[in-house]
């Protein structure tokens, strides 16, 4: 055989050798991410002048470890109601929630309030500060609640630098002394955002945390949620009506009729 078919038949074998590869390289894998949250087939409903109005029903959702979720959905289709069966304020009607492996929509008081308190950070629409304490002080109170009296002033020292860290984070070093009466708007809603993360939770749950702020503020306020959720791989699951808002999550779940629509 002359040179010319030696490499001919050379090339055809590398032609082949090449598509057997192709057809044996497998796609790569795509690693699923913890699961910090699992909704089960929820039905709430609630009674109205004698008659039962159903909020949700039948929600399945899965909210990942890590990640920042935003809840879309016109007024009435279930979100506030679902952030509040997450963070254990209510009870489902029917159905399951599971937090990290333990199912949590079915455990008593205490233990619920627990949960609340080390696991789960809150925020409100309405920033519920205590008027008469400052920001610092407001910022304090969850661990004023967790600790006896003794304990709370034996820590003392720890509480206060985590609570000035915790606002000097989210920009407030200047308002450590004021009154919430003092502040802005978006300066309650970042102070409420410090408060809720006084105890380091895993699991952060928004209601509406822009609803009343202008979109300046309300722009300020979701950079810092992003900002924790990257930076501390804080789970966060945020109720909002908001598009331009929800968009800037990573995961972006629509209810329509107490069910999920899209996720």
């Amino acid at each position: 055989m002359n040179s010319f078919g030696r490499n001919l038949r050379s090339g055809e074998r590398l032609v082949a050798s090449v598509e057997s590869d192709r057809q044996h390289t497998r796609a790569p894998l795509r690693v699923a991410l913890p699961t910090a949250l699992r909704v089960v087939d929820v039905h709430k409903s609630y009674r109205r002048r004698g008659i039962e109005v159903p909020v949700l029903q039948g929600v399945d959702l899965h909210i990942n470890e890590g990640r920042f979720t935003s809840i879309v959905g016109q007024s009435g289709s279930g979100k506030s109601t679902l952030l509040h069966l997450l963070g254990t304020l209510d009870r489902p009607d029917r159905g399951e929630i599971w937090c990290d492996q333990q199912r949590i929509d079915n455990l008593p008081s205490q233990q619920r309030e627990r949960l609340r308190n080390r696991t789960f950070g809150m925020i409100f629409q309405f920033y519920h500060l205590l008027p008469e304490l400052t920001t610092l002080e407001n910022v304090m109170v969850p661990k004023m609640i967790e600790h006896s009296v003794w304990r709370f002033w034996r820590h003392k020292r720890t509480i206060v630098e985590r609570a000035t860290t915790l606002l000097e984070r989210l920009g407030l070093s200047h308002r450590l002394h004021h009154r919430p009466s003092q502040l802005s708007g978006g300066e309650m809603q970042r102070a409420a955002i410090a408060r809720s993360l006084m105890s380091q939770p895993s699991i952060l749950l928004a209601d509406e945390p822009t609803g009343n702020l202008d979109r300046q503020n309300g722009q300020l306020v979701m950079e810092s949620l992003l900002s924790l959720c990257r930076d501390e791989q804080l789970t966060i699951v945020m109720v909002t009506h908001d598009e331009s808002i929800a968009k800037q999550a990573d995961h972006r779940v629509q209810l329509v009729d107490g069910r999920v629509a899209c996720a």
